[in-house]
């Protein structure tokens, strides 16, 4: 199963923190719209992600709720072939919760940097980092990653989007 390193916070002023990114060397990837449906399951996280004129895509994912704001994730991700999946997964499992976003994506090294605008919640910066077996180095890129951006966090944040969405629905 392929993992990630990931680090997320709430933030302020994105375009400025695209900027230093830029300076920095991120090139920009794309602009993205995206709903993420999750489901009920008894282990992880599974949800389907419908990106505007992209195709949706499934995603599976593992990881150590009580660690630090980097966590390691072991995530599988399959592109969605039939479009009654949605309701298939709704009907057997249950929907758990929606989250819809604009996300700016950058990349930079082996990092995506997603710059994303969360319905409901506001402004956040997501550092994802796919590991290529360095653990070390990974967390490294990170770490400095973080530096670049540091008087712009407002909070570092161990919780998906979803559990945040959760909260402020209750």
């Amino acid at each position: 199963m392929p993992r990630n390193l990931e680090f997320k916070a709430k933030v302020k002023e994105l375009k400025s923190i695209e900027r230093i990114f830029a300076d920095h060397g991120a090139a920009f990837v794309d602009d993205l719209r995206q709903t993420d449906t999750y489901f009920c399951v008894p282990k992880g996280r599974l949800k389907i992600r419908e990106i505007a004129g992209k195709k949706s895509e499934i995603i599976f994912y593992e990881r150590d709720e009580n660690s630090p704001a980097a966590m390691v994730s072991n995530y599988e991700v399959l592109p969605i072939i039939d479009s009654s999946l949605k309701n298939f997964l709704t009907d057997s499992l249950g929907m758990k919760v929606i989250v819809e976003k604009e996300r700016r994506l950058l990349k930079m090294k082996n990092a995506r940097i997603h710059l994303d605008n969360v319905k409901g919640l506001g402004e956040f910066l997501e550092l994802e980092v796919v590991s290529e077996g360095d653990d070390a180095g990974d967390a490294e890129l990170i770490d400095g990653l973080k530096r670049i951006v540091e008087p712009f966090v407002i909070e570092e944040i161990s919780a998906s989007y979803s559990d945040l969405v959760i909260r402020n629905l209750g």
